[in-house]
């Protein structure tokens, strides 16, 4: 079956305004050789016209004569050479611009009906002086992109042809970008030109004549026939009068190319200008981590080379519950006060009808250049606006990856110019270039979070082969010490006085016990089977256990749940990590009090992004929180806290094997453990521990 890149559907003479383009542009293109290449055979300008080609081979044609001549709009060029008098012939040409515009175009339709079969070509009358063109495909084809191309050159071509008459030609519509037609609408002014050189040439043609007659009558009717001269007096006239038409459009025209060139330049300076700051911003930006001071700093790079009155930076929280200021330039120090308090909570169950949550929330950006309409479309900006009295202002989200951060607002309150399309792409610009420096940083500082923690894991593990080893060790030297003592304590009679010390010896013994099942507990060597448990019940316990050796100016709440899912686990690790957490919290408030909260819920969690801060594969889990209010901790102590040996409390206190073991009990079962502190507010420890599966077995 045919397919529709094998349908015949072009006439082999739409070639003819190629190659005439091509032997007076680019001789040095070898006709055949082209033809030759894109598989259209036995063509010749002066042969048969009946021969018909398929798209394909058009397609080839159109690649290979673009790559010859490095023109990728070679096909907007012919099209505007299709009415130069080369194509043309020179009657043609001379006459097409007395025929009109609509007749012109009456001409077109009818000849591409006998050009292309791949679509179809029709014109209306639409009103004074415009026409509309509407080109149809036809059902099943596809044309290409640079086929439209041709026709905007055509019509490109046809503007120059009837310069006298001003022609524009807009191209409302594209089937190549999602519309189902090409349309083409034409307009044009009326021009005396036509007439008057219609009358000129006639009035020339008769004193042609005139002189003729001139010349054959006899000397003595001279006097009386001079008279005659007037009709080349006329055609001088007429003719004058024509070419002032037409020099006058052309003047317009020229004055039109001149302005549109200026206006060019100065987009090219004020583009490269703004080049310039997108490239400072993204400097300011790079240098570190974006703070309130490096947003200050590219918003006053922004407003002074933007030339923006106003400008602000607002930034989302980490949990997206609120909008808050983080930078600015151009504000009085009356409104500092006031914007570095203003933000726009999202926490509401009934959404604000706020310019900036509209904007963050929706994700697009909003121009405004009427603050009546602001003022009853978006009531709640209504502080804003008495307080900061914008003129015009336009606002844009700063999103990453698809989500957004934060909003960029510029605007101006002195300046009287309104702002437009140019500033809304300019502002959009620079919004997207602060998203990408952030993107980027954001991902550097995960990264090294990353490698900290590879190099905190490969840190543990080699200390965990290494007190592997030595406890195993030590506990063969233990075992006969214990053995030894227990037999002479069986023998040793309940009044001597060896008893005592005997005790102390085997009491010492299992407390360095105890110290080697912690060790091997640490370096994963002292494995257990794990059983399906509730943790509630043992945390219950754990601190009903701890309640009498903890001070009493600190208070215990406790919101506990016992009817969550259980999770595999061994009970005796669930009771350590409890007691561990807990005696760390109380130890930081032992001097001033406070109060220890232990939480017990579940969670789900959903897929997190790259940037969020705790990764933790989506699922369900046992959330396990211990919160104090005690002394707090600095960055350096939590970056340590669970290094084996590491320790912050007195002499006597602490081994500093307390949490590197209960992080490798977290991990052994699969969880997470997270710590978040504040000095001189206290610590939160947050322990996710995954559900049992239903059907798992012990």
């Amino acid at each position: 079956m045919e397919t529709a890149k094998e349908k015949e559907l072009y006439s082999i003479k739409i070639l003819d305004v190629y190659v005439a383009l091509i032997r007076e542009k680019y001789p040095e293109i070898e006709i055949e050789n082209l033809m030759d290449d894109a598989g259209i055979e036995n063509y010749s300008r002066g042969g048969v016209n009946s021969l018909w080609l398929c798209q394909a081979q058009l397609n080839r044609f159109h690649e290979r004569l673009s790559l010859l001549t490095d023109n990728m709009r070679i096909d907007r060029e012919a099209g505007r050479y299709v009415v130069k008098s080369e194509c043309l012939g020179m009657i043609r040409s001379l006459v097409l611009p007395f025929v009109g515009v609509r007749r012109a175009c009456g001409m077109m339709e009818k000849y591409a009906g006998g050009l292309t079969r791949s679509s179809r070509y029709t014109s209306r009358y639409t009103g004074k002086n415009k026409i509309e063109i509407v080109i149809t495909p036809t059902e099943g084809i596809k044309e290409e992109p640079f086929q439209c191309e041709i026709r905007q050159g055509y019509f490109q071509g046809l503007a120059d042809v009837f310069l006298h008459n001003e022609l524009t030609v807009r191209h409302t519509e594209c089937m190549f970008k999602g519309e189902k037609v090409c349309r083409y609408e034409l307009t044009w002014k009326d021009s005396a030109f036509p007439i008057l050189t219609i009358l000129s040439w006639l009035a020339g043609a008769a004193a042609i004549a005139m002189l003729i007659a001139l010349w054959i009558m006899p000397a003595g009717v001279l006097p009386k026939s001079f008279w005659l001269i007037c009709p080349v007096l006329l055609s001088l006239g007429l003719g004058w009068a024509g070419q002032r038409v037409k020099s006058t459009a052309l003047a317009r025209s020229l004055s039109g190319i001149h302005t549109a060139r200026e206006e060019v330049l100065s987009q090219i300076e004020i583009n490269a200008e703004n080049s310039k700051v997108i490239v400072d911003v993204g400097q300011v930006l790079g240098i570190e981590y974006p703070d309130a001071c490096s947003f200050d700093r590219a918003a006053s790079i922004v407003g002074k080379k933007l030339r923006y009155d106003r400008v602000m930076i607002m930034i989302a929280n980490d949990e997206k519950t609120s909008l808050a200021y983080c930078g600015g330039y151009g504000f009085t120090e009356v409104e500092k006060l006031y914007i570095a308090n203003y933000s726009i909570p999202f926490e509401r169950t009934d959404a604000p009808e706020e310019v900036f949550y509209e904007s963050f929330m929706h994700n697009k950006t909003i121009l405004v250049n009427d603050m009546a309409w602001l003022r009853r479309k978006f009531p709640q900006s209504l502080e804003f606006i008495d307080r900061v009295k914008p003129r015009s202002f336009i606002v844009s989200p700063i999103e990453v990856d698809g989500e957004p951060i934060g909003i960029m607002i510029a605007g101006n309150t002195v300046t009287l110019r309104k702002l437009d399309k140019h500033d809304t792409n300019l502002v959009m610009g620079v919004a997207q270039h602060i998203s990408g420096v952030y993107r980027r940083q954001t991902y550097e500082k995960q990264q090294g979070e990353f490698k900290r923690q590879i190099v905190q894991l490969q840190k543990m593990e080699a200390l965990g082969v290494l007190a592997g080893g030595i406890a195993h060790d030590f506990n063969n030297i233990l075992s006969p010490i214990l053995g030894y003592t227990d037999l002479c304590l069986s023998i040793c009679p309940e009044d001597e006085k060896m008893l005592k010390y005997l005790r102390r010896v085997k009491s010492a013994s299992v407390r360095a016990q105890d110290l080697v099942a912690q060790i091997l507990a640490f370096s994963r060597q002292g494995e257990k089977e794990y059983i399906r448990c509730h943790p509630g019940p043992i945390i219950k316990e754990s601190l009903k256990l701890m309640r009498g050796s903890v001070p009493k100016n600190i208070k215990i709440e406790t919101l506990v749940r016992t009817d969550l899912a259980p999770v595999m686990a061994d009970p005796t690790q669930i009771h350590q990590l409890v007691m561990n957490l807990c005696t760390n919290a109380y130890h930081a408030m032992a001097d001033n009090g406070g109060v220890l909260t232990v939480r017990l819920d579940e969670i789900y969690v959903k897929e997190r992004s790259f940037e969020e801060t705790r990764q933790i594969l989506p699922g369900s889990y046992i959330h396990l929180q211990v919160e104090d209010t005690g002394h707090g901790m600095s960055r350096a102590v939590m970056d340590n806290i669970f290094e084996p040996y590491f320790t912050t409390k007195t002499e006597g206190r602490g081994t500093g094997m307390g949490l590197p073991i209960i992080k490798g009990i977290i991990a052994r079962l699969k969880g997470y453990i997270f710590v978040d502190s504040t000095e001189g507010k206290g610590s939160c420890f947050d322990v996710y521990l995954p559900q049992a599966a239903e059907k798992r077995s012990v």
